[in-house]
């Protein structure tokens, strides 16, 4: 309602905004265009109206004139004191209330009805898209004093509409079975495993999008270039729980490869390109082979520093003779170099230290493949827990770029807990401290403590990977271990060693290295006189005795792993040949190794395959191996299942705990894969895992009727299992659980074991 004095024009002397509550008079006074001291009509009402009502501040707008006084009545809308949400779970809280803040709804804010129920249809939108047909949105607003009010939303989201019927129409080459096996949809109830885990037989837009156009992939990689899907019928029950697909598809012929042709300048790299081309005329056009060559292509021109080089593929189809001609596209561009290399994210570590496992330098010819070692290198330190290297451009230059290397920084200093529970024997655990990347100079710096029922060990350690510029590396250990055989069934003898060791690093290429170690400690070994079994007392008939030993090591280490605990593709290997040396008083040598093989299927699947070899033997005036560095096999880091080096060879005696063996043979597969039920993977490791090994002797007491020299693979103990790795923000925790597959009697076994890390 408006009530303005007739008179044509007037002088406004004042203006006067009444009911104003939270909303401040300037706030009003600058939507205005009217202002104090100018001349208005009543035809400029009808515009200050909307003018305040654009503000959207107010419920009620009311201007009258008295004699020069403009009077502008208001009733503000009421402020928004909470929203609560109830019912959701799917969508998280916090995502429903950033959406609502973007908006404007939130806490603090004016409420505006005409808004809420703009939201609650987007919700119910959005719940549609993930197949919830049935959810529902209803909004309770309760007003409060001091003209506020609380919203209330209250959300029933309903189940997911499960896919019923699903079926191809269409089709005659492949038949249904065939490509139902390449989408992901399933239909509930078919024979998948899990179903009920990875729900795919639950609809959603976004899952039909994706199986079409993983249709169309399958097709196009088998030289089926006509393939289309005619049209898509989805049909939802009366209530709204159950869904039916059905796709029309056309499949047309195969098209065969007639030419394959390479245009742009190449350059000098003709003949190089050619190479890599596998597409040949005369096969079958392979959308896979296509996308392949393009990549390659694209690496190679990389490695000469065409860093924005554009390879296309144009093919051009003739469906009377059913081929197609597949012509390459390449663009150079010109030669790129770096500019500057720019480091982000390292709060804590220098950046010399990461500057020197860099091997894209700057002032240099981009390549990607040093891009792409330089990460490899990083991932490798153990020092972040993220690396991501990018070009940025520069503008205006088309021959420059910034190298921006960022990091997030894992934590340097790390109390690790580990433990688990053993048929017989209940639980155990285990304490560690260690410290790495030194005050940030890349110095692996660590002081453990290790403790359990049967041992103590502490250890020193320091190596510094670049004693030099060129990568030779030099650490030195310190170390006392302690151990007592009247706390373990096992164990029947006790060692104290304390030593000490200097080791350096050889780099032969990015990959390999080579490792000496000279090293000194000195062993007390007691033998329990009460059960000792012969292996033991006929080495040491004294039932103490102390060793001098001096000891040489050399090792060669291989990897192209492309991280560490999260390492999901690339391999290691690491061997190494211990020795003592004279003027020590013990003589044998070690040989060990252990290699892993990552194949990648896809992010977050891959295959791990993994081997741990070892032998020992004495030489010189006796040919015996020291009982007490035997090998042993079996506990979490060995086959999961037994307990912690209680496989292998039992005593001579009344003792029949297990004593090692010279030999050690395990072996393994792990598969890892999504884990279940988790919003982000790089949090999470799943793993299915089948471990086998045994460790053995050739060198059995003739007393011991039991034993028998050399390996025998039909002693292979076998277990199978999960293990699931969840990274939080604080550190690592590990839980696995075996079933021991082939067992004896006199086997000890365990299930579940479990390793925590907390890192300060």
């Amino acid at each position: 309602m408006v009530s303005v004095a007739q008179a044509a024009t007037f002088n406004v002397d004042r203006i006067v905004v009444q009911g104003l509550q939270r909303v401040s008079l300037g706030s009003v006074l600058a939507q205005l265009s009217v202002r104090e001291g100018t001349l208005a009509d009543d035809q400029d009402a009808s515009r200050w109206l909307h003018e305040i009502y654009q503000t959207g501040f107010f419920h009620s707008v009311d201007i009258s004139r008295d004699g020069g006084r403009l009077v502008i009545d208001v009733v503000e809308r009421p402020a928004i004191e909470t929203i609560e949400f109830d019912g959701n779970s799917s969508v998280p809280t916090t995502t429903l209330e950033a959406v609502f803040a973007d908006v404007g709804l939130a806490t603090g804010e004016i409420f505006s009805r005409s808004l809420l129920e703009n939201i609650d249809l987007e919700l119910e939108k959005q719940y549609g898209a993930q197949g919830r047909y049935n959810a529902r949105v209803d909004t309770e607003v309760i007003p409060l004093t001091r003209n506020r009010v609380n919203v209330k939303m209250q959300i029933s989201e309903g189940p997911v509409a499960r896919i019923e019927q699903l079926q191809m129409v269409g089709n005659s080459v492949f038949s249904d079975a065939e490509l139902l096996a390449i989408i992901q949809m399933q239909r509930t109830g078919s024979p998948h495993i899990w179903q009920w885990m990875t729900k795919r037989n639950q609809f959603a837009k976004a899952a039909l999008t994706g199986d079409i156009q993983r249709l169309e992939d399958f097709y196009f990689d088998l030289g089926y270039l006509d393939f289309a899907v005619d049209s898509q019928q989805v049909s939802i029950s009366e209530n709204k729980a159950a869904i039916s697909i059905a796709l029309n598809i056309s499949e047309g012929q195969a098209y065969s490869v007639a030419e394959v042709e390479l245009t742009g300048d190449l350059k000098h790299l003709t003949a190089e390109i050619q190479a890599l081309v596998r597409v040949k005329p005369g096969q079958i056009y392979s959308r896979t082979d296509v996308a392949t060559d393009i990549r390659d292509i694209t690496d190679l021109l990389g490695e000469y520093g065409y860093a924005f080089a554009q390879v296309r593929d144009v093919h051009q189809t003739d469906a009377p003779s059913q081929t197609v001609t597949v012509t390459y596209q390449v663009q150079l561009g010109s030669p790129v170099y770096v500019n500057r290399i720019i480091i982000q994210g390292n709060s804590a570590t220098n950046d010399e230290v990461i500057r020197r496992e860099l091997r894209q330098l700057e002032r240099a010819l981009v390549v990607n493949k040093n891009i792409r070692t330089s990460k490899s290198r990083l991932d490798r330190l153990g020092y972040f827990s993220q690396v991501s290297i990018k070009t940025q451009p520069i503008a205006g230059r088309n021959d420059l770029v910034d190298l921006v290397v960022s990091v997030v920084e894992a934590k340097d200093s790390q109390l690790s807990i580990s433990g688990g529970y053993a048929d017989g024997s209940g639980f155990f655990g285990e304490l560690s401290v260690k410290q790495t990347n030194f005050f940030g100079r890349g110095v692996d710096f660590s002081a453990s403590v290790n403790v359990n029922e049967t041992t103590q060990n502490y250890q020193v350690s320091a190596e510094n990977p670049f004693f030099t510029l060129d990568g030779v590396s030099l650490g030195a250990d310190l170390y006392y271990k302690k151990s007592d055989y009247n706390q373990t069934t096992f164990s029947t003898y006790a060692t104290n060693t304390v030593g000490g060791r200097l080791n350096l690093g050889y780099p032969l290429s990015e990959n390999q290295r080579l490792n000496y170690g000279l090293g000194i400690s000195r062993d007390e070994l007691f033998i329990n006189t009460a059960n000792a079994p012969l292996e033991m007392t006929d080495f040491a008939p004294d039932y103490r005795n102390d060793y001098d030993i001096i000891t040489g090591r050399v090792g060669w280490s291989y990897s192209t792993l492309n991280g560490t605990l999260k390492a999901d593709d690339g391999a290691s290997v690491r061997s190494n040949l211990e020795i003592t040396m004279p003027p020590g008083n013990l003589r044998y040598y070690r040989i060990s190794l252990a290699a892993q093989h990552f194949t990648n299927f896809a992010e977050n699947l891959a295959l791990r395959v993994h081997t741990d070899l070892g032998y020992g033997q004495g030489y010189g005036d006796s040919q015996l191996f020291p009982f007490y560095k035997n090998f042993y096999s079996g506990g979490a880091r060995s086959v999961r299942g037994y307990r912690s080096g209680s496989l292998g060879p039992t005593g001579t005696g009344q003792s029949n705990s297990p004593v090692g063996g010279n030999i050690k043979l395990e072996y393994g597969a792990e598969l890892l894969f999504p884990t279940p039920f988790a919003t982000d993977q790089r949090a999470f490791r799943t793993a299915l895992f089948v471990d086998a090994g045994n460790v053995y002797t050739d060198q059995c007491h003739a007393d011991n009727s039991s034993c028998s020299n050399g390996v025998d693979l039909a002693e292979i103990r076998y277990s199978a299992g999960v293990d699931l790795t969840w990274i939080t923000p604080i550190a690592p925790l590990s839980f696995s659980y075996a079933w021991p597959l082939n067992a004896q009697v006199s086997d000890y076994t365990t299930n579940f074991s479990f390793n925590i890390g907390i890192s300060y």
